[in-house]
């Protein structure tokens, strides 16, 4: 009787134990539907580490993958790009392709109401700093790859703007602009005071042939054209000998005695110079924080009035005269070769 007993609790026992658990085949298939996202979490990034083959540090960004989570705004596989730009803020280093990081750093750069022919200009000048870089870097490409290090604002935008901004970088794509051969310096700024600088005079030297004055007969409708600012005699003589300690100011001597300004043919002031020293007039635009270096004084009473013409350095593309150019029909390669003499242009794919 007890062997029968023992017979049917082991048939028991047995059938029990050939039960499925619907828990186990729960957990199962839970596993298996995760599993991709555990691998794309462990081995997502490895097709983007930094140059040097670390992992990617927080802060960094993986653009041009769809795990990065821009797949709403404009982004490029980036193990399929061939110039991969590097930028650094302080929010840590995002690494991404170069014509995605134009689109970012376009609206940074110029108005973006401006008219679309002068955006693809922008574009273009600024596709060229970053293949400067590149070629003045000297780096070997590795494994097909050319890294741009950079440390540059960039914006993220949506709606009109950002459909501008893909359309200004993607209608222009790997489109740069050299010179003999080899990528141009090619500086931008706002509005000019009625013609950009000539490169080989501001620098001192004949190697920026291509950087030519060149008159923006419509900068002067800009409402940023002029501007003027004014301070007591004291906190001007405060700020040259800030610059410049030597210098000097004898009482009863005129502004214009004591100081002469050595100009550029576009009217910019390149010298501030006295009896006791001499001050670069770029070097004293931003002390004195002037929109330009194209600026004339005077002394009413005990006030310094110093009146200033345009916005930015001077050389190379005026953005502004660029969108008056625009706006009568010239398109981007014409503006550009208005403001880049004998310049050439190529592509990088």
């Amino acid at each position: 009787m007890k062997k029968l007993e023992i017979v049917k609790n082991a048939i028991r026992n047995r059938r029990t134990e050939s039960k499925p658990d619907y828990r186990d085949v729960a957990a199962v298939l839970l596993f298996i539907f995760l599993l991709p996202y555990i691998v794309s979490f462990f081995f997502g990034n490895a097709g983007i580490e930094r140059k040097e083959g670390g992992e990617q540090t927080e802060g960094e960004a993986a653009w041009g993958t769809k795990e990065s989570g821009r797949t709403e705004l404009f982004w490029e596989d980036i193990g399929k790009a061939e110039f991969i730009v590097c930028n650094t803020t302080a929010a840590g280093t995002e690494m991404m392709p170069l014509e995605t990081y134009l689109i970012s750093r376009l609206p940074a750069t110029i108005h973006m109401e401006y008219e679309m022919e002068a955006l693809k200009a922008q574009a273009v000048v600024l596709r060229t700093e970053m293949m400067r870089l590149y070629y003045d870097s000297k780096e070997e490409k590795e494994e097909g790859k050319a890294y741009i290090y950079v440390e540059s604002n960039i914006v993220k935008t949506d709606g009109t703007a950002y459909e501008r901004c893909k359309e200004a970088v993607g209608s222009t794509r790997g489109i740069y602009m050299t010179y003999d051969g080899y990528p141009i310096n090619a500086p931008y700024f706002a509005v000019s005071a009625g013609a950009t600088r000539n490169g080989n005079e501001v620098f001192g030297n004949e190697n920026y042939k291509y950087l030519k004055s060149v008159v923006c007969e419509r900068d002067f409708t800009s409402q940023d054209y002029v501007h003027s600012i004014r301070m007591s005699r004291e906190s001007f003589l405060e700020k040259m000998q800030k610059l410049c300690p030597e210098i000097g100011w004898e009482e009863g001597k005129a502004l214009e005695e004591a100081f002469s300004l050595n100009r550029d043919r576009a009217g910019y002031v390149l010298e501030i110079c006295s009896e006791k020293g001499t001050i670069a007039g770029e070097v004293f635009r931003r002390e004195f924080s002037l929109n330009s270096s194209c600026f004339e004084w005077q002394e009413e009473g005990g006030t310094i009035v110093i009146k200033v013409k345009g916005v930015g350095h001077g050389l190379g593309f005026c953005q502004y005269g660029a969108n008056e150019a625009a706006k009568k029909g010239s398109d981007y390669i014409d503006i550009l070769n208005y403001f880049f003499s004998e310049i050439v242009i190529e592509k990088t794919e």
